[in-house]
């Protein structure tokens, strides 16, 4: 019979650039010692996800040193502050989220070496109407990689995957690919978006037709009208169409990797040879990259 065990929950204050929260850390020890972490409360959590150490069973050791990051939401009532949705647009609660948890867990767990998480993010256009838009296959169509990719090194795996994934996403923004485009055919895409994103082509034919017509790719059409576009109705420009060309081209896949910081450990060294009399026969503390 297996028994498990699970600790008193630990609180931990922390405090970023521009916010404060507080996060619940439980550990829990049966088949595999496992610490899970939590901002939020469980039915909508900010930030949720678990390390997972050593294994006493042979048959789980290749979960070993491992940690997935399965939930990340930046919203407001997770902040111990007072904040606004204009503070919030300023100063990106997520990517201030997601430093700490990886800054924690490579701190605290040195044995992990890669975290994995679910790319659900989004973009919020008017959080209190919960008006989003996905902002993995928005960051594709413009920037050619998702957000994890361009600000966390973030890949697929296995390689062979996201090989493919990075030759999809070249072909999709190549000159030869918007060659073979017309702006009807963007035209086309539009019945699957929003009533608002056709009376806008449509009020706006002769601006937009002149930006796909100067545009070398799809990416730069694509951030030319994105430019245009005011942030609170980007939401509804974008949604559904966007998402659903972008599927069409290129093969997503929402799990993606993250390899932590090098590990730093501090050697002490006595340099006999450059010391001075203030230095006198203390050690000098260096670090070193592990």
């Amino acid at each position: 019979m297996l028994y498990s065990r699970m600790s008193n929950p630990i609180y931990l204050h922390f405090i970023t650039p521009h916010y404060q929260f507080e996060m619940t850390l439980t550990e829990r020890t049966d088949i595999l010692h496992t610490y899970h972490f939590l901002v939020g409360d469980a039915a909508t959590p900010c930030l949720e996800g678990f390390v997972n150490l050593e294994s006493t069973n042979n048959r789980m050791k290749h979960s070993a040193n491992t940690a997935h990051l399965s939930k990340i939401d930046a919203l407001q009532k997770c902040s111990l502050d007072d904040i606004s949705d204009e503070y919030m647009s300023t100063y990106s609660f997520g990517s201030e989220l997601l430093d700490t948890i990886i800054f924690f867990i490579n701190s605290q767990f040195p044995s992990v070496e890669t975290i994995s998480l679910n790319d659900t993010s989004y973009i919020p256009c008017i959080r209190e109407e919960k008006d989003t838009v996905d902002l993995l296959t928005y960051s594709v169509a413009l920037y050619k990689k998702t957000w994890y990719e361009d600000k966390m090194h973030a890949y697929i795996k296995p390689k062979e995957k996201y090989d493919a994934y990075r030759q999809q996403v070249e072909r999709y923004g190549s000159k030869e690919r918007k060659s073979r485009m017309h702006y009807v055919d963007i035209l086309g895409l539009l019945q699957k978006g929003t009533e608002y994103a056709r009376d806008y082509f449509a009020k706006n034919q002769e601006i937009l037709e002149e930006c796909f017509a100067k545009s070398e790719t799809l990416p730069d059409f694509f951030k030319a009208i994105s430019r245009l576009v005011p942030r609170k109705e980007k939401c509804q420009f974008f949604k559904n169409w966007l998402q659903s060309f972008i599927y069409s081209e290129v093969m997503i896949d929402r799990t993606w990797h993250v390899d932590l910081f090098p590990k730093l450990r501090i050697i002490q060294k006595e340099n006999r040879r450059n010391r001075t009399r203030k230095q006198g026969g203390k050690h000098q503390n260096r670090l070193f990259l592990k």
